[in-house]
């Protein structure tokens, strides 16, 4: 079984994750999958840091020199092929959480697969941003609207499809309402149901 699963910030995807995979005993990736394509492609984990999940920039690269139009382009392409090419690899070694990089739509063809999108209401994730990050709560609010707008057009982007909507998942759940364990138990109710 894979389930992936997309994430407002400040939603607790992260953490509904970590815990559904030692709850499940699934392997869980979310940052490792920018681990696992930096150590098979000849791109630095810095790299792969500048453009993950991030909205397609031409400029965005932090070399010394200056990146043109085309390489820009060329190298978002290449870095996103590296990361989806390492999710697939991980999802054939068996059971296991990805947490966004547009797994959902990588692994659309599989038939084991259960897509899940993790939402909160705006003022449960201003609260917990601004304890996560010790910010207040107008940088909160802007830091979640600059990585919700990142990952929405990230998504986008590679997948033509509308990040959050809900006719692209099988399960929505809102975190604010039910917290961390009860989106755990319903992830697991969901794929008990399935069986």
């Amino acid at each position: 079984m894979i389930i992936t699963l997309g994430r407002q910030h400040g939603s607790n995807g992260h953490d509904i994750a970590r815990a559904l995979a030692a709850q499940l005993g699934y392997n869980c990736y979310d940052k490792e999958i920018v681990d696992h394509a930096a150590e098979n492609s000849n791109f630095s984990r810095e790299i792969f840091n500048s453009y993950d999940e991030k909205r397609v920039s031409t400029y965005i690269v932090p070399t010394p020199h200056y990146i043109g139009m085309n390489e820009g382009f060329r190298l978002n392409m290449q870095i996103a092929s590296a990361q989806f090419d390492s999710i697939r690899k991980l999802a054939d070694e068996g059971n296991a959480i990805f947490v966004g990089r547009c797994a959902d739509y990588v692994l659309r063809n599989r038939d084991d697969v259960v897509r899940v999108f993790i939402m909160a209401d705006l003022p449960f994730r201003i609260q917990t941003i601004m304890k996560r990050k010790n910010l207040n709560e107008e940088q909160a609010k802007k830091l979640i609207r600059e990585v919700d707008k990142d990952r929405s057009s990230y998504y986008k982007y590679y997948t033509d499809q509308i990040w959050g909507e809900s006719e692209n998942y099988d399960l929505c759940i809102d975190s604010s309402r039910i917290g961390v364990d009860g989106a755990v138990q319903v992830i697991q109710s969901y794929i008990e149901a399935m069986k």
